[in-house]
């Protein structure tokens, strides 16, 4: 089971207005996907924190990079992927050090809008649909 949470937090602008995006706090499983300069293929499996219209938050323990393009997964709790999920390409939009790990900020280069999503419950199946 996914829990969704709301909150309000207000982001500078650079012209020093401030506006807020409304941010859902989320504790999604995901396989994040990049190929790095050298074409190595590099995976890992982390937790979306937080959602809004554009984009995402999640921490790894490998760094990304501003402009990166990664694929972003969605995966059932427990699993190693999630029926009928189709990775999905972000691009990074920053990368801060925590600690051992970094947490990164990536926004959605395509497709449907993040907070509108449809986000199925971990025992979701297509065996397992209401009719």
């Amino acid at each position: 089971m996914v829990t969704l949470f709301k909150r309000e937090v207000p982001l500078p602008e650079p012209s020093g207005n401030q506006r807020s995006e409304e941010r859902l706090l989320v504790n999604l499983p995901v396989e994040l996907t990049r190929f790095d300069l050298d074409g190595k293929v590099l995976v890992e499996q982390t937790k979306i924190e937080d959602i809004t219209s554009i984009g995402c938050r999640f921490t790894t323990q490998v760094e990304f990079h501003r402009g990166d393009i990664i694929s972003i997964r969605p995966l059932a709790a427990g699993q190693k992927s999630l029926a009928k999920s189709e990775a999905q390409p972000f691009e990074v939009m920053w990368a801060s050090k925590l600690g051992g790990r970094w947490t990164t900020g990536a926004k959605k280069l395509e497709g449907e809008k993040l907070a509108s999503a449809k986000i199925p419950p971990a025992n979701d199946s297509p065996s397992n649909t209401s009719k």
